[in-house]
């Protein structure tokens, strides 16, 4: 016989038979028999895992999941949900009992709500322990000042005579002694402002060390900036001595030096050049004075002199 023939009188034998139907019945009969073992009941081990929850910030629980071996007497259906669903158990921070070391869940006296929680009832629940203990350790706590990380740059005639202000002042943070004493600031996230002519605020987190072991108490934190008009001065500064004892000794020349400054459109008529100072510093082997504004307004800002140095004669 021919090999094609062969193959066509193998396909129409096979169309004969209901395949079809034979599978239906095994997978059928598989799941029958899978139901009845399912619905047998069995003594079988598994693991509870047990999650320490609402810790205070002030306590750090070295582990706060443990897992305890168990063995329940249930249908495999329950033992397979109980695998699935309902295997990890939250415990309260406050349900804990507290020892001299360590903080403890007692777990004989607290199995009924551990059988509620697995769904399962008491007497089918045997439990290999009688207690969790969680080693613990207080955290320090300590206050850190704010350093800002916050760039700006302010429209044209426009500035501020102020520094960011933060609200809190400080942020608190807890952890061991010997790591918070070598912290004294902590900086505020990354962000940038431009052509800024307006007051600013808003809030902005504190940038995390994340080298170090420690909790962060406050998160975020309100910033404000206020920003006005701005416009330039210019006075003329009369030029004093830094030890006044000098003035027989020494003539100097110029002896005034401008002072230029920016302030605020509503700060500008509070100043008068009674508020700066300017001193000449005396060194023998030098040729000249050092001049230094020692003393400006509140009010101004970005103030210098228009020149550092004097001349000078000795009188005779």
């Amino acid at each position: 016989m021919k090999p094609k023939k062969k193959i066509d009188n193998l396909k129409g034998n096979l169309k004969k038979r209901n395949y079809k139907a034979f599978l239906f019945f095994i997978c059928f009969t598989l799941l029958i028999w899978l139901f009845v073992q399912m619905s047998k009941t069995y003594q079988h081990d598994i693991e509870v895992n047990f999650h320490l929850k609402n810790v205070p910030e002030s306590i750090i629980v070295e582990q706060n999941q443990q897992k305890v071996n168990a063995q329940v007497e249930q249908t495999g259906f329950k033992i397979l949900s109980i695998h699935l669903f309902n295997s990890t158990i939250d415990i309260n921070f406050k349900q804990l009992d507290t020892t001299s070391r360590a903080f403890q869940y007692d777990l004989k006296t607290n199995k009924s709500e551990i059988a509620k929680s697995l769904k399962i009832s008491a007497k089918d629940l045997v439990l290999k322990q009688d207690v969790l203990v969680f080693e613990h350790y207080v955290l320090s706590t300590k206050k850190l000042k704010i350093k800002s990380n916050i760039k700006i740059s302010f429209n044209k005639g426009y500035d501020s005579l102020a520094d960011f202000k933060f609200d809190p002042n400080f942020v608190e943070v807890s952890g061991s002694d010997s790591i918070l004493k070598k912290l004294d600031y902590i900086f505020t996230n990354d962000l940038s402002f431009e052509n800024i002519s307006d007051t600013i605020s808003g809030q902005i987190s504190i940038e995390k060390i994340d080298s170090l072991p420690i909790k962060y108490l406050t998160k975020n934190i309100n910033y404000f900036l206020p920003v006005a008009k701005f416009t330039e001065g210019v006075f003329e500064i009369p030029i004093e001595f830094e030890n006044q004892e000098l003035n027989d000794r020494f003539i100097i020349f110029p002896k005034t030096v401008k002072v230029n400054f920016k302030t605020s459109l509503s700060n500008y008529e509070r100043i008068d050049e009674s508020g700066f100072k300017v001193i000449a510093k005396y060194k023998p082997d030098d040729e000249f004075m050092i001049l230094h504004l020692v003393q400006q307004p509140k009010y101004v800002k970005n103030a210098s002199l228009e020149n550092y140095k004097v001349d000078y004669l000795i009188r005779k």
